[in-house]
């Protein structure tokens, strides 16, 4: 809605015969405008219609306190002034449904940060700045929420046409590190924000500015920018343009957890969601993962590869034949498993070998057996020949319930085949790099290109942390093998319950 399109709706609402339907419509214009400047924001309507101490809308956000909006249709410096005084210990929005003058309030002083309260005095003009800036510049998306949430001071057309362009300013100056826009943008959020929402912004400025290669110490301002991005500047952040930066997000996503990605709220995979895990998965840790299959998706890519998503509150892997959530405990898997049979030892075998996965203890079972088997050391079975030979004195119901697999030489992964569920014993949780190629090898039947994928997928990690692993899984099976050149090297437990 343009401000053309505000004021025609506007002027159309108050032509409406019945009083109570007119304030019916007023609410709903304004609401609409509102939602248009924070998409995140809740809008309720009361039962009240320019009064003097209760609000005509309420604004809501999940973990953040209310705040009240105050419709004002007489916009006379005077009568404004006294408005404004009876209700300003709330902290609240003074929406003028006429524009306001730059000094409306016949005081320069409220324009700036020397009030100490933080009222917000704004026209549909200052709002329909800052709704049409989001579509030229998304980052300027951070700013109008944040306006809504803590705005103080004067948001007439001129002084958000500022606030917009020093906040997309901010931004590029950060990531070019120029020192004179991202402070000309520290500047101007300090004088228009509460302090909660400034430092939000400024934590957003800070953590570009380092992203991209600068000193914290450096940073222009005398603000403290130290502290985690929120969940609200991160999703921002993601629904940016592309960044195709590896260090840039690795430095971004060195505070984080799977838990703080898991609670973002994101529309879709976006292409920022791709960098950030694919150059973290060093230090995104899970203990458990539950696959689910499912068929192509109509107009999806029968050849797509793997991308990371967000999905009932889980990062998960979706690829051509099924999803991987992943978590930071078993219960927080929020999805149920598809139940089935366990797979044959042979099979169990030949993804081992795939990955080259040491293999440490493992449960057979028919319909009526059933058979643990390990060695005294825990190391890998995978290879022992009394293990094939106990399998051949099954019969073909015997499938492989669960096994444990060796991770980094003592990190032992369960594996539930029948629930296509991984987790780690006790503890033990496993980087994303590792855990994400392991479970899907050893849970599910990769095709070649699906493998071939996953290695992609997880390229930047296999260079820095992953061929360390695959070296020690190599000093394992070294061991191993010197170990088996010496008469009586094993000892198989084998235990038979009815």
């Amino acid at each position: 809605m343009t401000v053309t399109d505000f004021s025609s709706a506007l002027h159309a609402a108050f032509e409406a015969p019945d009083p109570r339907e007119a304030v019916n419509r007023i609410k709903n214009v304004v609401a609409h405008e509102l939602s248009q400047t924070d998409t995140r924001a809740t809008v309720k309507k009361t039962d009240f219609f320019n009064h003097s101490f209760a609000p005509d809308l309420v604004l809501s956000w999940p973990n953040e306190r209310e705040r009240f909006v105050f419709l004002k249709s007489d916009t006379r410096p005077a009568v404004l002034r006294d408005d404004v005084e009876a209700i300003r210990k709330h902290d609240p929005i003074v929406f003028a449904l006429d524009p306001v003058d730059e000094n409306a309030l016949g005081a320069d002083e409220y324009a700036g940060a020397s009030r100490d309260d933080d009222t917000l005095l704004a026209d549909s003009r200052g709002m329909e700045v800052l709704i049409q800036s989001r579509y030229s510049e998304p980052v300027v998306g951070l700013a109008s929420s944040a306006v809504l949430q803590g705005g103080r001071g004067l948001l007439t057309e001129r002084e958000a046409a500022v606030m917009a362009s020093s906040v997309a300013d901010g931004f590029s100056g950060a990531q070019r590190l120029d020192s004179g826009a991202t402070a000309a943008a520290v500047a101007q959020i300090s004088g228009h924000f509460d302090q909660r929402r400034t430092s939000r912004l400024l934590r957003f400025l800070g953590a570009v500015w380092v992203g991209s290669g600068g000193a914290a110490s450096n940073f222009p301002g005398e603000q403290d920018v130290a502290g985690d991005l929120d969940g609200t500047a991160l999703e921002f952040l993601m629904e940016l343009p592309p960044i195709d930066d590896f260090e840039f997000w690795r430095r971004i996503g060195r505070p984080l957890t799977l838990e703080a990605i898991s609670r973002l709220n994101l529309e879709d995979d976006s292409e920022n969601l791709q960098y950030l895990v694919g150059s973290n998965l060093d230090i995104l840790h899970a203990r458990a993962c539950r696959i689910i299959e499912h068929q192509q998706e109509l107009g999806e890519d029968e050849n797509s590869g793997f991308r990371w998503k967000l999905e009932r509150e889980m990062l998960c892997l979706r690829g051509p034949r099924s999803t991987t959530y992943f978590a930071g405990k078993v219960d927080e898997l929020k999805v149920e498993a598809q139940e089935g049979d366990g797979i044959s030892l042979q099979e169990l075998l030949r993804r081992a070998e795939q990955r080259r996965t040491p293999i440490s203890e493992l449960e057979l079972a028919t319909p009526t057996r059933t058979v643990s088997y390990a060695t005294v050391n825990r190391d890998d079975v995978s290879h022992d020949e009394e293990l094939l030979k106990l399998s051949k004195t099954f019969s073909s119901t015997a499938y492989v319930q669960t096994a444990v697999a060796s991770l980094f030489g003592s990190r032992p992964l369960v594996c539930d085949f029948p629930n296509r569920t991984g987790k780690g014993r006790t503890a033990a949780k496993f980087p994303l790099g590792t855990f994400a190629p392991v479970a899907l090898s050893l849970l599910t039947s990769l095709t070649t290109e699906e493998r071939q994928a996953l290695d992609n997928l997880t390229q930047h990690y296999s260079e820095e942390q992953r061929q360390p692993a695959l070296f020690e899984i190599g000093e394992i099976r070294n061991d191993r093998a010197s170990v088996e050149a010496q008469p009586g090297h094993i000892s198989a437990q084998g235990e038979i319950k009815p």
